[in-house]
């Protein structure tokens, strides 16, 4: 279970994965609920232009992702199960609309082994950024607002536990661009442990 994350602090990565002249600022720790960043492919509503200027951008959204059908927007939805996404009601629409989204973050901070209250801290033992899996959808309030919200897949690893489904770096554009057929395939455990590192929090 994902606790919170801290979203990627610098530019380079914005620019060299995915071409995207973006500045994040300061470092921020992301709980449920609250604004994080994203980088999916442009909306076909793009404002302004009948061409998007760029082949992905980066935008902020809400950590829980609102089902189209949801009437008030509250139960949000935080993680993704990706053995069953694809047939869940919950996340069937964007799932089909091919709505999927990378958040690059510095260090994640889920559930230990001894269960509730337990927390570590992952990152990448070369201190790169961790891009993870997610679902984004636009969902419209009773007023009229349109509310941007993602949710991160997350995947069945040893004793039961989930974790979230990190990309390889080679993967990020064929995830966003790829098919939807071929969306399980990229939703796998990660690595061996020896490529992250963890400790206790």
């Amino acid at each position: 279970m994902i606790h919170s994350y801290q979203s990627a602090r610098e530019r380079e990565p914005y620019a060299t994965r995915f071409g995207i002249a973006f500045q994040p600022g300061p470092q921020q720790l992301v709980s449920p609920g609250e604004p994080g960043i994203f980088v999916r492919r442009p909306r076909a509503d793009h404002p302004g232009s009948l061409k998007p200027p760029s082949r992905f951008e980066a935008v902020t959204g809400r950590w829980g992702l609102i089902p189209l059908f949801s009437k008030d927007g509250e139960d949000p939805l935080f993680e993704a199960p990706a053995e069953t996404a694809a047939g869940d009601r919950n996340f069937l629409q964007p799932w089909k609309r091919g709505h999927r989204c990378v958040a690059l973050v510095d260090a994640l901070n889920i559930e230990g082994k001894d269960g509730p209250g337990s927390l570590q801290q992952v990152s990448r033992a070369d201190g790169k950024v961790m891009a993870l899996a997610g679902l984004w959808n636009g969902w419209r309030s009773p007023q009229g607002q349109c509310v941007e919200s993602f949710a991160i897949f997350s995947v069945r690893c040893e004793a039961g536990q989930r974790h979230p489904a990190l990309l390889h770096d080679a993967w990020l554009e064929d995830w966003l661009a790829c098919p939807v057929e071929e969306t399980t395939a990229f939703l796998r455990p990660y690595s061996p442990d020896a490529e992250l590192v963890r400790r206790k929090i």
